[in-house]
């Protein structure tokens, strides 16, 4: 058996390191040495931190790595990015290689398909495109926010200075006196508002009282109910009475019998009839007090000298004719 020396050992030991450290750096940096890849380009102005190792994909699926990113000719905006597949597929000519991110900022080449009939073939270059990040999506929201906010602080600014100025010594002075005024008309609406608990308490309330009372009419009403039935039916017979009688003719006769009085108070105004000359005619009136007043006369002479008019004497003495009494001179 052969016998190795520790040299040997030692030698044979470095080397298996040295490979394996070549093998795992590869394997980190996405390369694998044992199976077929092919490399495509791939040109880009920025790159938003894209790094070596990054996954390729296609739909979803990881089908290789980044492998290196140089910068062309010194040229800062030409930025030469390598790309290993390691699947063996057709790429179109026509597909788009985007850099794209996740919330989580970790960086990802994304093939979009194209629809050409011819595929990319090893060391040939795919047309680039890069997605904003999500820093720059939330700008690009924020930025019409940001404008129509200092548009609004413009206005509201605007809004103030008028304000301001509107708000001089006096207009203050007014909107102080407008301010206590509204504290007067506050106490008395909670003085009016006190009034109406009151008004409404529900053991002494003057609305209660109101109820209770309406209450206590009704109560009478329905207790009274059968006498305010007989009131009724009386008034019913009477009504009844009034309209079976012969209405029509009384009121003809009581027409009739208005008409005559008309027609003698007609004739007693007049100066026609007797009883008009006696009641209308002034001459008449003083014949009749003149008459009367002579007959008050002869009567008052009768009671005072009877035997002028009745001549009885046994002796045929002729008595002395007396005067007249003074209270019997005046004739009414």
């Amino acid at each position: 058996m052969l016998k190795l020396s520790n040299e040997t050992k030692v030698g044979i030991l470095t080397v298996l390191g040295i490979t394996l450290l070549v093998l795992g750096f590869n394997l980190l940096k996405g390369k694998s040495l044992f199976s077929h890849n092919r490399t495509i380009y791939a040109v880009y102005k920025q790159v938003n931190g894209l790094q070596p190792s990054n996954a390729v994909q296609v739909n979803g699926l990881v089908v290789g790595t980044v492998s290196k990113l140089d910068v062309m000719n010194n040229d800062p905006s030409r930025i030469l990015v390598s790309i290993t597949l390691t699947k063996d597929l057709d790429i179109p000519r026509n597909s788009i290689a985007r850099i794209t991110s996740d919330l989580l900022g970790v960086k990802t080449v994304q093939v979009d398909l194209g629809n050409a009939k011819e595929y990319l073939q090893n060391n040939d270059t795919i047309y680039a495109g890069v997605d904003g990040s999500f820093t720059d999506a939330l700008k690009q929201q924020l930025n019409p926010l940001v404008t129509k906010l200092q548009g609004t602080l413009s206005h509201i600014d605007t809004v103030l200075l008028t304000v301001t100025a509107i708000l001089d010594t006096t207009a203050k002075g007014n909107l102080q006196d407008a301010i206590r005024h509204l504290s007067v008309t506050m106490n008395n609406l909670s003085h009016t508002t006190a009034s109406l608990n009151g008004m409404l308490d529900p053991n002494k309330g003057n609305v209660q009282a109101t109820f209770n009372n309406l209450a206590s009419i009704t109560g009478n009403l329905k207790d009274n109910n059968a006498k305010i039935s007989g009131i009724l039916d009386n008034a019913k017979k009477t009504t009844d009475a009034l309209a079976n009688g012969n209405i029509e003719k009384t009121l003809l006769q009581l027409q009739q019998t208005v008409n005559s009085l008309n027609a003698t108070m007609a004739k007693l105004n007049s100066t026609d009839g007797t009883v008009g000359l006696m009641l209308n005619d002034k001459k008449v009136y003083n014949n009749l007090q003149y008459s009367l007043g002579n007959l008050n006369k002869l009567l008052e002479d009768l009671r005072v000298n009877p035997k002028r008019y009745v001549h009885f004497s046994l002796f045929g003495k002729k008595d002395k004719t007396k005067p007249l009494p003074s209270d019997s001179v005046t004739a009414q």
